[in-house]
């Protein structure tokens, strides 16, 4: 009964810390985004929710990683404050050893993988996938109208404007040349000595209201002679589109898959290799007969189609590695909360400061430390160095084995030199 007091008392320790750190966690990555993406969208005049809907979309990239973060915040937080507080001290001298104090935490960060396990499978792939979509879409709008004194803009379809200024205040702008592309291939050359700037037709027109000018193009009957008309007032309007066209698209990247849909793609892979190392040793076959006669060029034949097999198959190999890391990335990142308890609670009560800024420190520095460690692992697998399987899940272990080690430390409330200590022991047995 006291044990199970203790427990939800520890669980609540870590909520609020947990909630906090994947807020302040998500906010920092998400403006990270957004200044990633802030040219692109304000380039492109995009409606807000559109760019509500981006960022929406980029959620759950950013949640797949910031979670299991804000496991290892709270494990900080929690059980430095529990340890600065001396509440460690009084449980241990009620009997509970600190290692079942951390049963709890582990029991939730399990669930809680298991959870982001399903996230990632079937949230996160159909998230990437409309991101994805929406980006290509955004990319292919044609942008909104930037207006530059002393620059010819392109942004109109049949027509390139110039003006050497603007008010901006007023939308005047003053030595204005127009060129408008014609059927007959020759532009139609419009200068102004000012003009007026507006939008009309709901938005769907740009419209140049020109005062005291000329227009100068190609005589229609002659093509060798031009005319020039002059006017005190020409009104060129610009049909405009702005609107973001959507379009779905089926071929969906890695990133953009479940495990299950990587698996299959796996096995399709592994068949083409079996046919492919077929039609390999038929050709290394025919390549040491002597059945080729008295063809000079056919050895050179069969060992160019020996060699375009073997890239192939190396093609293919390096594609199943690439779909097998990301199959384990799907599982060690959510299964990286509970390594993060096991070396985030020791080491909170080893430091006995439960603060904000001891939580969001450390856990910085741990985090950095995994994720180069994964990176690293991504890129020696992708290389086919190291097994997927090793490569996505040895941060993971390392970090469990020296959070176990520093757990039993604690546990044994002794200090390094229990450890020595025993080494002494076992020397002198031997």
């Amino acid at each position: 009964m006291r044990y199970s007091i203790v427990s939800w008392y520890v669980l609540r320790e870590h909520l609020v810390p947990f909630v906090l750190g994947l807020l302040v966690l998500t906010f920092i990555l998400l403006m990270n985004r957004i200044f990633t993406l802030i040219d692109l969208i304000v380039g492109k005049g995009l409606a807000p929710l559109v760019v509500l809907q981006v960022f929406v979309l980029s959620l759950p990239f950013i949640l797949a990683l910031t979670v299991p973060m804000a496991v290892l915040v709270a494990s900080l937080m929690a059980f430095g404050r529990l340890a600065q507080d001396s509440e460690i001290v009084a449980m241990k001298a009620s009997g509970i050893a600190f290692w079942r104090l951390t049963i709890p935490v582990l029991t939730a960060a399990t669930f809680l993988a298991l959870f982001m396990v399903y996230f990632n499978n079937h949230i996160l792939p159909e998230s990437n996938h409309q991101v994805k979509n929406l980006m290509i879409d955004i990319s292919q709008k044609r942008p909104s109208v930037k207006l530059r004194e002393m620059i010819f803009i392109p942004d109109f379809e049949g027509y390139k404007v110039f003006f050497t200024r603007m008010n901006a205040r007023t939308s005047r702008i003053f030595g204005v040349t127009v060129y408008q592309e014609q059927k007959n291939g020759k532009p139609r050359v419009i200068s102004a000595r000012e003009g007026q700037l507006r939008f009309s037709g709901g938005g769907s027109l740009f419209t140049i209201d020109l005062f005291d000018g000329e227009i100068s193009d190609v005589d229609k009957e002659d093509p060798t002679r031009s005319r020039l008309l002059t006017f005190d007032r020409h009104t060129i309007n610009i049909p405009i589109d702005t609107e973001l066209v959507r379009q779905e698209r089926e071929f969906r990247s890695d990133r953009e898959l479940s495990a299950r849909a990587m698996m299959t793609r796996v096995e399709n892979l592994r068949t083409e290799i079996d046919k492919e190392s077929e039609k390999l040793s038929d050709l290394q076959a025919v390549a040491l007969s002597d059945s080729l006669g008295p063809n000079q060029d056919a050895p050179a034949k069969i060992d160019l189609q020996i060699d375009q097999t073997n890239r192939r198959i190396e093609r293919r190999r390096a594609e199943i590695s690439r779909y097998l890391v990301e199959i384990h990335k799907k599982y060690s990142i959510p299964f990286a909360s509970l390594a993060f308890v096991l070396v985030g609670a020791p080491v909170a009560v080893l430091a006995r400061k439960g603060g904000t800024g001891m939580g969001f420190g450390l856990s910085t520095c741990f985090f950095i430390v995994y994720y180069v460690a994964l990176v690293g692992g991504e890129e020696v697998a992708d290389r086919r160095i190291v097994s997927p399987l090793i490569a996505m899940w040895a941060p993971n272990v390392l970090l469990a084995l020296a959070g176990a080690v520093m757990i039993a430390h604690v546990s044994l409330e002794a200090d390094w030199r229990f450890w020595r200590h025993l080494g002494r022991q076992s020397n002198r047995r031997a």
